[in-house]
């Protein structure tokens, strides 16, 4: 299964939506470099998934393919909650084409996150999409919100549930809780979260290699000027003996040199390999106003 987060992150003079996960995938096997994030070819929204990837890729990508031959999809000219709408027609057409399914196989076993930036209501917006047995169809659910910023976890139960509350403990060590501050913002805590979870795992590795989740943490931005940025991750796997630069869950190789900012998980700035180091730090100065 997974672990993610989406959320929006409040800055001095603007707001972006921010989409983390760990990289296992699981069946048969443990591959803790899979890409759970997807940026969708429009560039001011996303998709990611947590659940069976024999349900969660064909799906993801028929979603791609969708916008991508769709010219007022691709184009944003349909709205990220229209859009919305469109995605579930895709996934109940796909469903219906479900067929000789080993007995309990015909269910979806996956469940998304999906969201970007609605120009007609000029705020960022986040769904949870599932299938519903008692619909019988994939229903999305607003992602909750907290004093108008909205939030989500998604995954495994047990690890959603301890994900809420470190969040929640997070938010009120810092003295930056919903009832300890007004008006109240959520910065990288949803991450904070993420991040000490795949610690706790690569720490311990014999103990939760059979663990459902593991890998480096993975990133994506969506910015309100309609555009979108993976962000490379400073991590050292199980067997790494130093960090590397890893991206969608992927350690970049030895020649690589990604064109991406890379988020130090523990320091949470970034740095960019093409820039000076007085360019990252503009870059960052902006950032924390």
């Amino acid at each position: 299964m997974t672990i993610t987060a989406a959320w929006v992150r409040s800055l001095k003079n603007y707001k972006e939506l921010i989409v983390a996960s760990d990289s296992r995938l699981n069946g048969g096997k443990k591959l803790d470099c899979g890409q759970k994030i997807i940026a969708l070819p429009r560039s001011d929204a996303f998709i990611c998934f947590a659940g069976e990837t024999d349900w969660a890729y064909p799906l993801m990508h028929q979603v791609i393919s969708a916008i991508s031959t769709y010219e007022k999809s691709r184009s944003r000219a349909q709205d990220i909650v229209e859009l919305k709408t469109h995605v579930l027609k895709i996934f109940e057409g796909l469903r219906e084409l479900i067929h000789d399914a080993v007995e309990g196989q015909e269910i979806p076993s996956a469940e998304f996150l999906f969201g970007g930036y609605s120009w007609i209501r000029q705020k960022f917006m986040i769904w949870h999409i599932s299938y519903s047995p008692g619909m019988d169809c994939f229903e999305a659910r607003p992602a909750k919100e907290w004093k108008g910023q909205p939030w989500v976890f998604a995954g495994d139960r047990e690890h959603v549930e301890r994900a809420r509350l470190m969040f929640s403990d997070k938010l009120n060590d810092k003295g930056a809780g919903p009832h300890q501050v007004n008006p109240f913002k959520i910065d990288w805590e949803p991450f904070e979260v993420i991040r000490d979870m795949l610690v706790e795992v690569k720490s311990n590795y014999l103990k939760f290699e059979h663990g459902s989740i593991g890998g480096a943490p993975q990133v994506l931005k969506i910015y309100q000027h309609l555009s979108s940025q993976i962000l490379g991750v400073k991590w050292s796997n199980n067997g790494d003996t130093q960090e590397h630069t890893y991206i969608s869950g992927r350690k970049a190789l030895g020649y690589e040199t990604p064109d991406a900012w890379v988020l130090d998980p523990m320091t949470l700035m970034t740095s960019h390999p093409r820039y000076s180091a007085s360019e990252v730090e503009m870059e960052n100065e902006a950032v924390e106003e």
